[in-house]
């Protein structure tokens, strides 16, 4: 398999392309790779023009003459990988979420947003601006009171 593979790595694009096309049209279960093959031919000459399955104005390649022997042959059937992708939990095969996903998320939102309000109040910081408010509204009275009086009421 290493002779092959080094045979192959040897050729240029044009010759290498021409090996695959040889090889793959004798096997039908490989036709897949055969329109594969067609479409880099076609990148590499863009005058190619094919017509019923013909080929014109294009050079007839002839195949190298490297020839490396094989111990055996596996012909595998070809299989794409289509397999549909799994969509992720909570939302539709489309990527839409769900409306449980949608009330879980405001929700979540909803409680983390109170929390950091609570937790606000119950620090050092929260306590010191809460005891702030409270003298500021006691100084507030004061001054309204000292106010009162000098008007005489």
């Amino acid at each position: 398999m290493h002779q092959v593979v080094e045979a192959a790595s040897a050729l240029d694009d044009k010759d290498f392309l021409a090996v695959v096309r040889a090889v793959v049209e004798r096997r039908p279960s490989l036709s897949v790779l055969l329109s594969v093959v067609d479409t880099a031919a076609a990148s590499r000459e863009p005058h190619r023009v094919e017509d019923d399955n013909t080929i014109t104005d294009a050079e007839e390649v002839e195949l190298p003459d490297t020839v490396v022997e094989v111990d055996e042959i596996i012909d595998v059937p070809v299989v794409l990988a289509t397999d549909p992708r799994i969509p992720e939990p909570d939302y539709t095969e489309g990527g839409v979420p769900t409306f449980d996903r949608v009330r879980e998320k405001i929700e979540g939102r909803f409680g983390t947003s109170i929390g950091s309000a609570e937790l606000a109040h119950e620090s050092p910081a929260g306590k010191s601006v809460d005891e702030q408010w409270d003298e500021r509204q006691k100084a507030a009275k004061a001054k309204l009171e000292e106010i009162r009086r000098s008007m005489g009421k």
